[in-house]
Order: C-alpha cells, then structure tokens, then sequence
C-alpha cells in the first residue's frame, strides 16, 4: 500500500466500473485521493457517473478494474461491514431513508441493530438532536416531517453511528431553496468537525464551499482543482453539460458587453469591486 493510500480517507487507484462483462463503462480510469476532513464537491451532466462514483466508496457497487480505498482497507467484501461503519450516504428522496416511526426511533434504529446499550443509544440521540437543532421533533412521527426535516433526521441516523465520511448524493435536489441552504450550512458544520464530507450536485450554485471540486463528463474526470480554478475554466463544466455558475455567466455577459474584467472572480465581493473599478475607469 503507498504511502498517500495510508494517508488519505478515500483513495481511487485505476478504477472502471460497468454493470456487466460487455456493457458500456460507467466509470473510466479514475484516479483521485481525497484527504481526512476534505470538502470534495462532484458535478457533471445526467449520466456522467456521479452516483455510481460514490456509491464504489461504500462498497455498493465493486470496481470492475482498479481498486477503492477507504482510509486504507480495500472495499472488498471481506471488509464491508467496517468500510460501512466508515462511510454514510445521504440520499436524493428523504421518504426512502426513514424506518422509524417517530424521529427518535428512527435515529436509534442502527444503534440498535448493532445491539448497543440503551443509556448510549439515547445519549448519542440527545446529541444528534442538540447538534441538527431537531429536540421539538424527538417524539413526531416521521410521516408528519418536511423533507427538509426528515433530510435531518436521516443525517443523524448516520451521525449517530460516528463515520468518517458522510457523502450527500444529490441530497439538495428535492429540497425548497431554504432547506437546500440549511443542508449546505450542516454539511460546512461537518467539515468544520473534521469530516470527509463528498457532495453529489448537478447544481453548481452549490459547490462555493468546496475545498475542491471534480467534474465528470462520460464517465471520465475532466477537472480537479478549487473554485477559484474551475472559474478559470469553466469550459470544462459546459463541457459536461452542466451549467456554470451565475457569477461566471454574469462576468462573461459583461465582457461580451465590452466591459473589461479580471480573468475570473470567485466570489460577488470581488466582482462587484471589479465593477466598480471598470466602471470608474471608463
């Protein structure tokens, strides 16, 4: 095992993935390492392997070539259970993550699976609760909960069983703007804890936070780097048939307008400034 292998949280090393011996490739030559308590954000079109690409983390699917590290053990079957133990998954629809009744149940439900001792269960429960601000629903019935609401009920069932990595596979997109921006908020809470927090989105508005972002495109990474380098080029993400941000489609409608710009803001305090500084210059 390499040295960046037993460093790192997530380790991909050559893999491809397909669903069958002759099908199409669904993941092509995927090299990356993630560090402990790194932001990745992973956007692409439809169809790029953004799911499938997180669901070989935590051994939902087997790489067809390469191999998959999680803090360096293999996702090979023999080690599933503790990869599972390492990683949660928070995804698209919130209804098909809940199994309780009532938010407390619901957040006990692995704990007890695992057969662990009341008094921890409900001590972790009160934790979680205090954590996601969700102390008025410990005793509502699950059914009765916006998805924004069961979101957070389904993030500290994970929580409560203490993984490294917490990956949100397109976990904004059924959400209303305000619950898609109270997850955001969770997800920089997490990876101030010290998390591994991997983020699925097809919508770029949300990667600002990101320590860095991927983007795929068939199957194939196309982009590594911060915000500020995917400004640069954000080429790559039309590319992929994704959307770049508003703040780049605005700066490339001023420069077409001849106004004269830097290269790229990365944020809206810098381009306002920028602005400014054009407009005063004229």
């Amino acid at each position: 095992m390499t040295a960046v292998a037993k460093s790192s949280s997530v380790v991909f090393e050559n893999v491809s993935f397909r669903f069958s011996e002759h099908g199409e490739w669904i993941v092509k030559d995927f090299n990356i390492s993630i560090a402990p308590g790194e932001w990745i954000s992973i956007v692409g079109g439809n169809g790029s392997g953004k799911s499938t690409l997180v669901k070989l983390v935590n051994g939902l699917l087997k790489p067809s070539l390469g191999e998959v590290l999680v803090f360096g053990e293999s996702t090979d079957p023999a080690n599933i259970r503790r990869i599972r133990q390492l990683v949660g998954i928070v995804f698209q629809n919130p209804d098909v993550q809940t199994v309780g009744a009532t938010v407390e149940e619901d957040i006990a439900f692995g704990l007890q699976n695992l057969m662990f001792p009341r008094d921890e269960i409900l001590l972790r429960i009160d934790r979680m609760l205090k954590m996601l601000q969700l102390e008025e629903l410990r005793y509502r019935p699950v059914r009765t909960l916006s998805g924004g609401q069961k979101q957070l009920v389904a993030i500290a069932g994970i929580l409560v069983m203490n993984p490294r990595i917490l990956i949100f596979d397109e976990a904004t997109s059924m959400l209303d703007p305000q619950n898609a921006d109270k997850l955001l908020d969770v997800m920089s809470d997490l990876h101030r804890m010290g998390l591994t927090v991997i983020q699925v989105t097809h919508d770029p508005e949300d990667i600002w936070k990101a320590d860095r972002i991927l983007v795929l495109n068939n199957g194939r990474l196309t982009f590594a780097g911060d915000v500020p380098a995917l400004m640069k080029q954000s080429n790559v993400l039309e590319e992929a048939q994704t959307l770049p941000p508003f703040l780049v489609r605005l700066q490339k409608a001023l420069r077409t307008k001849g106004m004269e710009l830097p290269a790229c803001c990365g944020s809206e305090k810098e381009l306002a400034k920028s602005i400014w500084e054009s407009i005063s210059a004229m």
